[in-house]
């Protein structure tokens, strides 16, 4: 044994973001992205995810084109006119927007990148949270946001060359901010929407904004109302007070460190920057504090702790639905994951917010009156949005699960059967409280109109249900029903249930447009039934064929439901 040295215990590895170990980390990140977009492409599903990648950036741009025109040209003309009021306004737009849509659309946005996995090899803190923010810079509110924020800098750079450096000093800690703020809030939305007591008040919160909000429209649309009378005020009269406090938050203080580029030379220019750092500062604090939590191997189940030796036996609850069979447990089950995912009730509940947003939209004029007119078919098409991702991919909250449906002698026509009756009441849910919203703004609607809407929600639901089974066979994905994300391989599934919810809606114009403009609305409701009757036997073959489609699919819907990354 002479010569032989006894090994070395290891030592931990500590690394700064840009130490050797966390270069290679970051290389080898690089090298499996693109390994694996690589070898997606050899199946076709890879190939569509591609198209659908494609075609979402190209919508996405064209969506963020327009405004970033109308926003360089507004602050270039600002700048040039010593207008400060005006830069103001339209960073406050860009502010909101930002963060609206990182909010209200938040797995479309995809905020929230799933790096979870990563933390299992010896990844420091550091380059972790650097990975999750150069992940996240992919989600569309961050493009569209850094390209208004763009073009807002090329509009005041144009009139003010001379200032340039400071402008892009100054625009991009304010984007900075904003990266850090959208990601600061999703993060902590789900740590409380993973608490049951959270969900009920959050819930409850959407319902009184629903509510509200509705009940305040008439009061704030009248001709004497508050925003008639703002409409009218010029900005050189907006009172001091209120001016003053808006220059205390992020836009105004941005407001106030381009002052100098826009208006007269002063004093407070690096002090307004430094408390925007300060901001910047406490958003990506609290960002890491949650961040840190999650690094730690925190778990967003809600399983009980124990907080004794002893066991106390607990008396198995009454089951929600008193019959017995196989369609009343699946529907059971469905209920409870739903209950128990605060992702999903969010979705659930945006709706609500998205009717009262649209609901105050188009005062006055012509377009006032076809929207209280054509209030409740509007409105019920937008009951279908919170529920899309639930019908179009009715398997994805099986998780590991879905192997158990497998081994079960019950036949998979029935297990989709039970979904689609849980995702029939959730939207029964949905279209009641939307159209008690929009009687109780709108009053009743006209019979003929009532007719047709209910006609054509008979043509709605089964082409819904039928479509949404195919694609939850043909292009499944697992849904993360703790965390609010886009998951991996949705991006075509989602493209596809939006081009049908599209088409179904453009059927329902299709018919009722020409019967109210010729005077017959009482005609597209008989149209509406041949319809219905069409999509109920479309969709009843479509049911009558799951049991060979998922036997035929049942190795790439292992493959995708199951895997978690």
């Amino acid at each position: 044994m002479a010569g032989v040295a006894p090994p070395s215990p290891q030592k931990p590895v500590h690394g700064s973001l840009f130490s050797p170990l966390a270069r290679g980390q970051y290389a080898a990140l690089v090298r499996l992205q693109i390994r694996i977009f690589v070898n997606s492409l050899r199946t076709k599903r890879g190939g569509f995810e591609l198209g659908a990648r494609i075609v979402a950036f190209l919508v996405f741009g064209a969506v963020a084109t327009g405004p970033s025109v109308g926003l360089g040209f507004g602050a270039y003309f600002a700048a040039a006119n010593n207008h400060v009021a005006g830069i103001s306004i339209l960073l406050w737009i860009l502010f909101l927007m930002w963060q609206g849509f990182a909010a209200l659309a938040p797995a479309l946005a995809g905020q929230n990148p799933e790096l979870t996995h990563l933390l299992r090899y010896p990844v420091s803190f550091g380059s972790w949270i650097t990975l999750y923010l150069v992940y996240g810079l992919a989600a569309p509110s961050t493009l569209i946001g850094l390209f208004w924020t763009t073009a807002i800098g090329i509009g005041i750079a144009v009139a003010r060359p001379q200032q340039l450096p400071w402008i892009a000093l100054t625009l991009a800690l304010f984007a900075f901010f904003n990266l850090l703020l959208s990601r600061m809030i999703l993060a902590w939305i789900e740590r409380w929407l993973a608490q049951r007591r959270t969900r009920e008040i959050v819930t409850a919160i959407f319902l009184f904004l629903g509510l509200g909000l509705q009940a305040l429209n008439p009061a704030f649309q009248s001709r004497n109302g508050l925003l008639h009378r703002l409409s009218h005020q010029k900005a050189a009269h907006i009172p001091s007070r209120v001016w003053t406090i808006q220059s205390l938050f992020p836009p105004g203080l941005v407001t106030s460190s381009l002052m100098p580029a826009t208006h007269a030379p002063e004093p407070g220019r690096p002090q307004s920057l430094s408390l925007l750092c300060l901001y910047t500062l406490g958003a990506g604090g609290l960002l890491a504090l949650r961040l840190r939590s999650e690094s730690r191997g925190e778990n967003f189940s809600e399983a009980p702790r124990v907080s004794s030796a002893s066991a106390v036996r607990k008396v198995r609850r009454r089951p929600v639905l008193d019959f017995s069979g196989p369609i009343a447990a699946v529907f059971e089950k469905d209920l409870r994951y739903l209950m128990r995912s605060g992702p999903m009730l969010y979705n659930l509940a945006a709706p609500l917010v998205m009717v009262v947003v649209f609901g105050g939209a188009f005062r006055g004029g012509q377009l006032s009156r076809i929207r209280g007119e054509y209030a409740l078919p509007v409105g019920l098409a937008w009951a279908f949005l919170g529920l899309v991702r639930l019908i179009c991919n009715n398997l994805g909250m099986e998780g590991d699960g879905i192997q158990f449906y497998f081994l079960s002698p019950t036949p998979m026509r029935t297990v989709i059967l039970s979904k689609n009756f849980f995702h029939l009441a959730l939207f029964l849910l949905e279209a009641g409280l939307i159209s008690t919203l929009i009687v109780f703004r709108f009053g009743l609607p006209a019979p003929s109109i009532v007719a047709a809407t209910l006609a054509w929600l008979l043509f709605a639901i089964p082409a819904n249900f039928a479509a949404g089974n195919l694609l939850s066979i043909l292009m499944p994905y697992r849904v993360n029903l703790v965390r609010i994300r886009r998951e991996p391989g949705g991006l075509g599934n989602g493209l596809s249930s939006m081009l049908t919810q599209l088409a179904i809606l453009a059927v329902g114009a299709l018919v009722l447009a020409p019967c109210a403009f010729l005077g017959h609305t009482w005609l597209a409701a008989p149209i509406f039934l041949v319809l219905a009757a069409i999509s109920l036997f479309v969709y009843l073959r479509v049911l009558g064929n799951v049991d060979r489609m998922v036997q035929s699919h049942q190795e790439s819907l292992t493959l995708e439901i199951m895997k978690t990354g």
